[in-house]
């Protein structure tokens, strides 16, 4: 037997058990998204506070990171973010592959103002060569084999 679905009727106990569900969707996703968010900065406060103790560990504050919650349609995991000063940002998430490590990204402006240069922090010493060499340059990344501009290959800012 074949039956035309048709909409239930405004006041129905079906009509108002699918607006419970809708509400109900909405409310947990946000409930999901808030915990998200709590998590990816804990997160990276405790990444920051045993990778890099001597250096990140005692300059950053676990308050100063913002998380964000996953984008499910694109694969990506819940992260956090810090802003430094002068320009620069953290960026840490957890892997998605198979060994779900801390991944901890620094972006710096680019010198030619066009967008930041990211580089993956594997320990304290990469972060300790880094900021050697942008203490040099004001915290800035300078191009080193072009001229900036349209061959920038840095990521634009928005």
């Amino acid at each position: 037997m074949t039956e035309i679905l048709t909409a239930p009727a405004t006041g129905s106990p079906l009509a108002l058990l699918f607006d419970i569900a809708a509400s109900t969707a909405q409310l947990c996703a946000g409930l999901v998204q808030d915990e998200e968010r709590d998590l990816a900065e804990t997160a990276a406060a405790d990444h920051i506070y045993t990778a890099y103790s001597d250096t990140l560990g005692r300059a950053v504050d676990h308050d100063t990171w913002t998380g964000f919650p996953a984008l499910r349609d694109n694969n990506v995991q819940p992260s956090a973010v810090a802003h430094l000063d002068g320009g620069l940002w953290l960026h840490h998430t957890i892997t998605a592959d198979a060994d779900y490590r801390d991944a901890l990204t620094l972006l710096v402006p680019c010198a030619c103002g066009h967008g930041y240069v990211p580089t993956l922090l594997e320990d304290e010493r990469d972060l300790l060569e880094l900021l050697t060499e942008l203490r040099a340059t004001g915290g800035r990344a300078v191009h080193s084999d072009d001229t900036g501009g349209p061959y920038c290959d840095s990521i634009p800012a928005t």
